[in-house]
């Protein structure tokens, strides 16, 4: 053995002796092994020991982090030396998994930087520049202070985990990283400190990682802190079980590993831990054995009620799950004595028997159909009145133009109003009935939807109501078209009926993975939160005042429903509130099936009275007519008008009686 490994450890000679037999240079393993000790650079200066430079590359990757010893000393002072140096020492440190940079003069200069410098701070332009100038961003983050204090004092520093802010390219935004460091001074030739070595690692990685890990154990001694405090305060019982099974691996048995406060209250079952579950009750069921069996062997939790009557004839709400690793075969359970509730539901059968045939009574009794009738009634007759009556006195071909043209919309938009009253009694008649039939075949979504908007626009155009459309094509479903467009009609016309002037109406149709989706989004009143669950129900409005504003049966939702079930398919609405807008949404099953071409929806024309006569009795008679609808208010009024009557119309029965006494 060489004297000069005399100082290092045995463990590091014993490796040094071999590397030296295998043909490592001696030089070369003293200064591997000589980062162990201060002293073995000291012998080799001392006793004028001079490795070659090539051989410094072991020097270089023994740089790990902070080291100050006597191997950063000596590099730098071989550095220093002459330009042949330098040139050789700057070709090893590229190669050096931390990064390194040298910093000359009291403007601390970079003069050299390594590829692992440039990747901590960014592939900028610095050598040659001062640091403050090279890397400006780090000012007022103490390191620009600690190079000038290395540089002033000659005391090197060590820092471990900083945190360093860094722009990496102009227009990047600041990025944090943790470096271990050393500032080590650079001494010339008389001593004197001529520059700073700025060495060490980025550890951003390992300090987010070790983070991470301290945060998870964290989390973790927390949530078994949470856990043990919830199953100690919770009403339920809850026990942790180890299964014991026969050489078959069946269940036979499981002991208790664990209780809560409550599990004694809630099984009966006492000092419990450690014992098993044959030991406590001799006579247990074996279905207990096979439901935690089936739990343990399987890892699915199950979630049952079973009846114990080797516990006093108890009931059990369970759930159970598979806990740690399955080789354990432990299961814990929460469980609860549900003893009272189910004698509680076994009386509560016994006289729901007994009361069935008056229940039946009572909710056929309770159906809204009669209770309809008088909504029927008025929706009917209120645009019947007013078509009769302008069709009366169009027939006499006696009325000025303008009136000619008012009677004419006012008869089309009545008809059209008291047709789809009609349609949608039709429509949930048979729905109740159970007769509902759609027609399915592959059909294409945009031309059904289209059809709809059609005749849909004129009554949006008359309100100034925007309609937006944005439909995709090769949307095939299998379904019936006409009744598909019913859906679309009603849910367009509903928005346009709620959406003030200068409002806007959206139509989405939008292609999914497996399905398709129709939307209608509005600007219009919104939906209050207590009336969302009941928007789909029969018969039913928000408001008693919206349904006199705006007339209707309640159906239309309903029926959209129906339909959209009929096809398979779901509808639900969204709203954030009054004034807020809402959103129905339709969705269907996509079809790979192709495609049938949209005909026109057929219509009827009703036949009306050919001639209008007046009595000459009425000619110059006075008149009040008092009725709550302007259509037929003005019908009424222009009627009798045109028979001679002299005809005031009122609009209530306070404005009639003030006119009659005027």
């Amino acid at each position: 053995g060489d004297a000069r490994l005399d100082p290092v450890s045995p463990v590091a000679r014993a490796h040094g002796r071999q590397r030296v037999r295998i043909g490592f240079a001696l030089e070369a393993v003293v200064r591997e092994y000589g980062i162990l000790s201060d002293a073995i650079f000291d012998r080799l200066i001392a006793a004028g020991v001079q490795p070659q430079l090539d051989e410094l590359r072991i020097l270089v990757d023994s740089l790990s982090g902070a080291t100050t010893d006597s191997v950063t000393a000596y590099a730098t002072q071989r550095y220093v030396a002459s330009a042949d140096d330098r040139h050789h020492f700057a070709e090893l440190l590229q190669q050096s998994p931390g990064f390194v940079a040298f910093l000359r003069g009291a403007d601390l200069v970079f003069e050299l930087a390594n590829p692992a410098y440039y990747q901590l701070v960014g592939h900028r332009d610095i050598v040659g520049k001062p640091v403050r100038e090279a890397l400006p961003e780090i000012a007022g983050q103490g390191f620009f202070e600690l190079l000038d204090r290395v540089l002033v004092t000659g005391e090197p520093f060590v820092g471990r985990g900083m945190e360093v802010l860094l722009q990496r390219t102009p227009e990047a935004a600041m990025s944090a990283a943790r470096v271990d460091l050393v500032y080590q001074p650079i001494r010339g030739p008389d001593g004197t400190t001529i520059g700073v070595l700025a060495q060490g690692h980025d550890v951003t990685e390992a300090h987010h990682q070790a983070m991470q890990r301290q945060a998870a154990e964290t989390a973790l001694r927390t949530s078994e802190q949470r856990y043990r405090a919830l199953f100690d305060a919770i009403d339920d019982g809850y026990c942790l079980m180890q299964m014991l099974v026969d050489a078959s691996g069946k269940t036979i048995d499981y002991r208790f590993l664990e209780t809560n406060a409550s599990f004694e209250q809630q099984s009966g079952l006492t000092q419990a831990i450690g014992k098993t579950a044959r030991e406590l009750v001799p006579d247990l069921d074996e279905s207990w054995f096979a439901l935690y069996g089936g739990v343990a062997d399987t890892g699915t939790p199950a979630r049952f009620e079973n009846h114990a009557p080797a516990m006093g004839g108890r009931w059990f709400d369970v759930y159970a799950n598979r806990v740690g690793d399955p080789a354990l075969r432990q299961v814990a359970i929460v469980f609860k004595d549900v003893t009272g509730r189910k004698q509680a539901e076994a009386e509560t059968a016994r006289l729901f028997d007994l009361e069935r045939a008056a229940r039946k009574e009572a909710e056929s009794a309770s159906l809204l159909r009669d209770q309809f009738l008088a909504t029927v009634s008025h929706e009917l007759r209120t645009p019947l009145a007013a078509i009769l009556g302008w069709v009366q006195m169009l027939r006499t071909a006696t009325l000025p133009a303008e009136k000619r043209e008012r009677a004419l919309e006012t008869v089309e938009r009545n008809a059209r109003a008291q047709a789809q009253l009609i349609e949608d009694l039709l429509d949930v008649s048979r729905i109740l009935a159970g007769q509902m039939r759609i027609e399915v075949e592959p059909i294409e979504l945009r031309p059904v939807v289209e059809a709809a908007l059609e005749t849909m626009r004129p009554a949006a155009l008359a309100r100034d109501i925007r309609l937006q459309a944005t439909l995709a094509s090769g949307a095939f479903v299998m379904g019936d078209a006409h009744r598909l467009q019913q859906v679309v009609w009603n849910l367009v016309s509903n928005a346009v009926k709620f959406t003030p002037k200068g409002g806007r109406v959206q139509i989405l149709l939008t292609l999914e993975e497996s399905s398709v989706e129709i939307s209608v989004a509005d600007t219009g009143r919104g939906i209050p939160p207590a009336f969302l669950p009941h928007v789909f129900e029969r018969f039913r409005q928000a408001d008693g005042a919206t349904t006199r504003s705006h007339g209707g049966l309640g159906l239309g939702l309903s029926i959209v429903r129906e339909l959209v079930e009929l096809h398979g398919g779901t509808v639900s609405v969204a709203s954030e509130g009054e004034g807020k807008g809402s959103t129905f949404s339709v969705r269907l099953p996509l079809s790979v099936a192709r495609r049938r071409t949209l005909s026109p929806p057929s219509g009827t024309v009703a036949t009306l009275p050919k001639e209008l006569t007046c009595p000459p009795i009425l000619a110059g008679m006075r008149v009040v007519i008092v009725d709550d609808e302007k259509d037929t208010r003005e019908m009424i009024q222009a009627l009798l008008g045109h028979c001679g009557v002299i005809v005031i119309a009122c609009a209530s029965a306070a404005e009639a009686l003030a006119a009659i006494t005027a």
